[in-house]
């Protein structure tokens, strides 16, 4: 049902400036008479950088001999040192969180009103009407508020499009149209023929074999029909409607 009013509010759409000047002008009490709700996705991915660290351990020895009776020290010291680096390229990571969307259709006396509304947080309020309640409504640029009759706080929602209502006995009748068949557009002709399997000819050209539907332009042509060494023909006018014609191949033509 959604679907259907979101479409009639698309292909009905220049009409929307009347619905809303009409609103413009103050309250306009109007009745919920649909509603539905959907789960819209959204993803956000997140980038984190590569980065890399390097560890490194060593140890170093002493050994030396000392003389007492000297100024003399000698001795041998022994180092070594080993490190190792760890490299981590960049991530992505992706997360997809499905919002709440709450589709509603009013309606006033004069025009149908599509409205939204989408939960983007858990504690965020985002009611879903009942169909057949009625509250005024406001439009102030891209939202609407609904109040009710207990005079509480109203009810803020997103303005999507609307549309005009025809008023009920403004529709003039429109008059019987009589059925003209341009000379451009072609009529069906049922060709069949006994026995079948007859090639069909239209004006020298080939059109297949019998039993077959053919489209001819409006106007006079030559149609003929051959098997087996027999030919069947016929001036044929052609006006409009359907035409059949079948040819007796057993005979002369």
């Amino acid at each position: 049902m959604l679907k259907r009013a979101m479409l009639i509010c698309a292909l009905l759409m220049p009409l929307c400036s009347f619905a809303q000047a009409q609103s413009d002008n103050g309250a306009v009490q109007v009745e919920v008479v649909a509603n539905a709700s959907e789960y819209i996705p959204r993803s956000m991915t997140f980038s984190h950088p590569g980065h890399s660290y390097t560890d490194c351990s060593g140890s170093t020895s002493f050994f030396g001999q000392f003389n007492t009776y000297g100024n003399s020290v000698s001795g041998t010291a022994y180092t070594s040192t080993s490190c190792s680096t760890t490299s981590y390229p960049p991530t992505e990571s992706t997360f997809t969180v499905y919002r709440k969307v709450n589709w509603t259709i009013v309606r006033s006396d004069q025009a149908l009103y599509l409205l939204s509304c989408t939960q983007k947080w858990r504690w965020s309020k985002c009611p879903s009407l009942r169909i057949g309640a009625n509250y005024r409504l406001t439009i102030e640029k891209s939202h609407v508020f609904l109040a009710d009759t207990t005079e509480g706080k109203p009810i803020k929602l997103d303005y999507i499009s609307s549309v005009a209502v025809p008023l009920p006995g403004k529709q003039s009748a429109a008059p019987p149209q009589t059925q003209v068949v341009s000379s451009l557009e072609g009529v069906k002709v049922h060709i069949t023929s006994s026995p079948s399997g007859g090639e069909i000819y239209v004006d020298g050209k080939f059109f297949g074999n019998t039993p077959s539907d053919i489209t001819i332009a409006v106007g006079e042509h030559l149609v003929k029909v051959t098997m087996g060494g027999k030919e069947w023909s016929r001036s044929v006018q052609i006006t409009a409607g359907e035409v059949t014609l079948h040819a007796e191949m057993t005979a002369e033509k």
